[in-house]
């Protein structure tokens, strides 16, 4: 084992070194990562050949994707702390034309919540909450008993989901907020799907509420506190929260397979479950800082398998694990509007897989190629959830 990860580990650095002289020779050159940036040391030429030959394998791979109109968006791998591919692929804006570059800024979808779940860790590393604390302890007048922060976070509580309840229930001027998806659930009580901890079934209304929790706890907004605790920490300087009435810079805006643009409605007010916003640069350095412990200590527990989520994976605290055969991949997947989004991480290797799509791409949850690419092996390609 230790010289297979000595063999990995040179593999990364030398990898680092050809996409160098790749990126001089394109038009389009990859955005470099300066703090991923690592001192290049020389190896056989046999090996630089091997290396050479898996990058083209990657390239080739979402190039016959953007050519086959398949894959609109951009990709990011990185082995260890060193930056191995990234390129961007089509529009950033429909409408206009705009090419899609490295510092194009996407709607992470679900992804986003990994920051919840990583947020409420670090309030609970805090020791100003505990995974066994009943909701009602903060927030007196929910309805549902015996639901825990645990419950919340690994998806067991059996909540209604406030994306398909919302729509039986009479409506108002207000806009939906956090705030309003629990008064909805105070004052309404729709039914829950089952009792607290039976079973996995993934839920936004779980999200939504410890998102709440994250204000409650902390007296700041969510927003602000994730801008601090994780966004600065990990110096992610595009990332951003979506708004309705503002457009980010370089903000990829979603779009369908017939070109037309793809808006916004009454749930882009909600966040926690989702609203992340950030490009691909920002999410390997998320990986970097967060799986190294430097953003919580509690990573390691966050990502152990709480309960199963069906097709031999398992859903941790905000996070999905895919045991892989004994070389476990720890992932998020997101699907909102038009866009579609993959953060994947090999804990055996330190292997970080973003992809972010603006199209509705399936081939986006198409990672297991992308893996097979990087070993250098054939393999079948299997979507993952969402």
């Amino acid at each position: 084992m230790k010289v297979l990860s000595f063999i990995l580990s040179g593999i990364c650095v030398l990898a680092f070194a050809w996409y160098i002289g790749l990126s001089k020779s394109k038009a389009a050159q990859p955005t470099m990562i300066p703090k991923m940036q690592k001192i290049v040391l020389k190896a056989p030429a046999t090996l630089s050949r091997l290396l050479q030959k898996k990058q083209q394998v990657l390239d080739s791979i979402f190039s016959a994707d953007y050519k086959q109109g398949t894959f609109n968006g951009c990709v990011a791998v990185m082995c260890q702390d060193t930056l191995v591919y990234q390129q961007a692929f089509g529009y950033e804006n429909i409408k206009s034309k705009t090419s899609l570059s490295n510092e194009s800024v996407f709607q992470l979808a679900s992804v986003s919540k990994t920051f919840t779940a990583v947020s409420v860790l670090k309030l609970i590393g805090q020791k100003k909450i505990s995974l066994s604390d009943d909701i009602k302890k903060y927030f007196p007048s929910f309805p549902y008993p015996n639901i825990t922060i645990k419950n919340l976070l690994s998806h067991t509580s059996g909540l209604p989901n406030y994306l398909y309840f919302y729509y039986h229930l009479p409506k108002t001027d207000s806009a939906l907020s956090n705030q309003k998806v629990l008064d909805l659930l105070i004052t309404y009580k729709p039914d829950a799907y089952f009792k607290a901890g039976r079973r996995f079934q993934y839920n936004n209304t779980n999200y939504v509420l410890l998102a709440l929790l994250v204000e409650k706890v902390s007296g700041q907004s969510f927003q602000d506190f994730v801008q601090q605790h994780i966004f600065n920490v990990s110096g992610m300087q595009h990332a951003a929260f979506f708004s309705i009435q503002d457009t980010l810079q370089h903000q990829a805006m979603a779009f369908d397979y017939r070109k037309r643009p793809i808006g916004t409605d009454e749930f882009d007010g909600v966040f926690g479950d989702k609203g992340v916003c950030a490009t691909s640069q920002d999410m390997l350095l998320y990986a970097q800082f967060l799986f190294s412990g430097k953003i919580i200590q509690s990573i390691q527990e966050a990502t152990k398998p709480q309960v199963r989520s069906g097709n031999g994976r398992f859903y941790g605290l905000g996070f999905r694990i895919n045991p892989n055969g004994g070389d476990t991949i720890v992932f998020h997947n997101g699907w909102w509007h038009g866009y579609r989004t993959a953060f994947q991480y090999r804990k055996s290797d330190k292997t970080t897989l973003v992809i972010l799509s603006n199209r509705l791409d399936k081939k986006t949850y198409q990672t297991a190629r992308i893996f097979n690419a990087i070993d250098n092996k054939k393999g079948d390609e299997a979507d993952d959830e969402d």
